[in-house]
């Protein structure tokens, strides 16, 4: 959908929408807009219309299926009863058509511990996708919603960055967020993957072959020659798998929270949440912590990936860091850790992104391969002009485990 017709959707929408947050009303056949319930009819609904979308979901069974949502939603710790499972768009005909869900977050914004909500997974089904409007309407839920609540939206594609634009949603203020930092460690393994997942799949047979496999690997290594080594010298502090979160987690982000302006709240039921119960449908959760004679400094997050449609094999990427911002070495350390960690697995490539502008800075001088993102990924939209002050004023700490990213 172009620019143009974009807007022309979303202003005709935002004068003539009926429902305002309410149920749209359905006669015959026509399309109409409800909120979600937690039961085996619109979770059965809503799963058969993801795996029609989503490449990622094509395997998923019910079960799994239900698992994964039950976590998004219903044994979130931040939930309340403000928090609806979601919204569906449907008809007699054909059942569930579009989908739009909520994850509860709780975030500090500045002094305050802020409840609101990250939308995800907003999908209609292809064969009623040129019902625009409605679609829109169905996206319109979680504004509407927003009015009285804080909203993020934290893993906008292209067409949904465009929308939140229009519609005035606000962009988190972090320089180079839309960026990749990626060090390519078996890149013969990403260019294969991504000649098979392209127009140029047919050569991908013809790669996986002798000579032409050893040609691929030469002509990949030294296109990404000098971005394959993430290694801080001197950052050397012990660090050590996390099993379980306990309570010295939940005191570590007491005593540090106030070097963070705007971030996720990271107590112990959460970061167990987060981290260790989330179900492995797309990858295993790995965690290390950093310490200093004995004492907690910091933590690191790294979900390894399935091999799957849509996922290069051997794909690691940083979910999440945390640590007393008056330590660089921690940091470091914990960076060294995880890599050389993935690189045992068979890390093919290693990726940090969604990240504060700090610790991307720190990044970038270990010489990543930087790619710039398809789409800003992260927007959010507040209830009153005065948290709205409070978001432009502080500095955010974002990372890859707030809202729904990485939770498939």
């Amino acid at each position: 959908m172009n620019e143009e017709r974009l807007r022309e959707n979303c202003s005709i929408e935002n004068n003539c929408n009926p429902n305002q947050g309410k149920d749209i009303p359905m006669s015959a056949d026509k399309l109409a807009i409800r909120e979600a319930q937690w039961n085996d009819a619109d979770l059965s609904g809503i799963w058969d219309l993801c795996r029609q979308s989503f490449d990622a979901y094509r395997s998923c069974t019910l079960s799994e299926f239900r698992e994964l949502q039950r976590h998004k939603w219903l044994t979130n710790p931040a939930r309340t009863p403000d928090h609806p499972f979601g919204w569906i768009l449907f008809n007699r005909k054909d059942g569930i058509v579009g989908f739009v869900g909520l994850v509860p977050v709780r975030l500090k914004i500045g002094a305050e511990v802020v409840i609101g909500a990250a939308g995800h997974t907003w999908v209609v089904s292809p064969a009623y996708r040129g019902y625009s409007l409605y679609s829109l309407s169905l996206y319109k839920q979680l504004l509407s919603w927003a009015d009285k609540h804080f909203l993020l939206n934290t893993t906008s594609i292209e067409t949904t960055s465009r929308i939140n634009r229009i519609l005035r949603m606000t962009k988190i203020p972090v320089e180079s967020f839309d960026r990749l930092l990626l060090w390519v460690i078996r890149p013969e393994a990403l260019v294969q993957w991504r000649l098979e997942n392209s127009s140029w799949n047919q050569w991908s047979r013809m790669t996986a072959r002798r000579p032409f496999a050893w040609l691929l690997k030469v002509a990949a290594r030294v296109r990404f020659v000098g971005h394959k080594r993430l290694r801080f010298h001197d950052a050397t502090l012990p660090v050590e798998p996390v099993k379980v979160f306990t309570d010295e987690f939940t005191k570590f982000w007491e005593d540090h929270k106030h070097e963070y302006g705007i971030a996720t709240v990271r107590d112990r039921t959460f970061l167990q949440w987060r981290h260790l119960d989330v179900p492995a449908i797309m990858g295993a959760m790995h965690v290390f912590a950093c310490r200093d004679n004995g004492r907690l400094q910091g933590y690191l997050a790294l979900i390894e990936r399935y091999r799957q449609k849509g996922s290069c094999p051997g794909h690691f990427r940083v979910t999440d860091v945390f640590y007393d911002r008056h330590r660089q070495d921690v940091v470091c350390s914990l960076m060294n850790y995880a890599f050389e960690f993935a690189k045992a697995r068979g890390c093919s490539v290693f990726e940090v992104s969604k990240v504060s502008q700090e610790l991307g800075d720190l990044l970038r001088s270990q010489q990543p391969y930087v790619r710039q993102a398809d789409s800003w990924t992260y927007w959010f939209k507040t209830p009153t002009p005065e948290l709205a002050d409070v978001c432009r004023r502080e500095v955010w700490w974002p990372s890859g485990s707030d809202g729904d990213s990485n939770l498939f």
